[in-house]
């Protein structure tokens, strides 16, 4: 059992990986495709998009700013986040369905089960996060937005790092409160407020937002970005520690 928890959780939740990447795969080529067209008509000019200039997206109208607006600040980054935090949320606070008190009547420890479960959350995010960049490297080739392939590869990295930061504070939430309802309230509160912080805060605000070390460089443009990885790699590593505290220390009843 002890070694079968993380390929145990990977088969359960094959079906839904599957029906988020094909989501993965479409949401680019809704977008991407068209970007040509759009600005030779002109549709892209900033004066015609306030909506995006209040989110603070002020480069509409060139590839990288178009590219940045509608899949790495909206609908790509919604859609990571939303599948992180409803896969993590069945990870942990399974007390309403019984599946935790079977898990932890078998031989294994709470510190080995949620570590494995970190695991399966981990693939499962590398796996969307893939399937992503491919659907963006090949719209923006039908599109012709001229961004590096490398460029892209960067910005999918630390959306793919966020979601797994926020992912990994969903599984801090189940771990300390065994609460489906309260885990999903408590990550979507996180993340909305880490948006909010990037979005509308000032500087030393937004540096406390994952969402600031995630797309706050402009990888589009700048390209990859160690340390601002290194940081979401720290803030995962530090949910995951508090996540196994909690996880030990908690009164499951069995």
């Amino acid at each position: 059992m002890t070694r079968s928890v993380f390929t145990q959780t990977l088969r359960e939740q094959r079906r839904g990986l599957i029906g988020w990447s094909i989501g993965f795969a479409i949401v680019p080529m809704m977008y991407l495709p068209s970007y040509r067209s759009l600005k030779e008509q002109g549709s892209l000019d900033i004066e015609q998009n306030r909506m995006y200039e209040a989110m603070g997206i002020s480069d509409f109208a060139s590839a990288s700013g178009y590219l940045n607006a509608t899949v790495y600040s909206l609908m790509g980054l919604l859609l990571m986040l939303i599948f992180a935090v409803t896969f993590a949320s069945r990870s942990v606070a399974q007390e309403e369905n019984g599946m935790l008190d079977l898990l932890l009547a078998q031989p294994i420890n709470r510190v080995n089960l949620l570590l494995q479960r970190f695991a399966a959350l981990a693939v499962q995010t590398a796996i969307a996060t893939t399937v992503l960049t491919v659907s963006v490297v090949a719209g923006a080739d039908r599109g012709g937005l001229d961004v590096p392939t490398g460029n892209i590869l960067a910005a999918s990295a630390g959306l793919g790092l966020l979601a797994l930061v926020i992912g990994t504070i969903t599984l801090l939430a189940g771990a300390a409160t065994g609460k489906r309802s309260v885990t999903l309230g408590s990550a979507s509160l996180v993340a909305v407020a880490g948006y909010l912080a990037n979005n509308l805060g000032g500087d030393f605000v937004r540096k406390l937002s994952p969402f600031y070390w995630a797309n706050g460089g402009m990888p589009l443009v700048t390209g990859w970005n160690g340390l601002h990885l290194a940081v979401l790699v720290i803030a995962a590593v530090v949910a995951l520690a508090l996540a196994l505290s909690a996880f030990d220390r908690r009164d499951l009843a069995v």
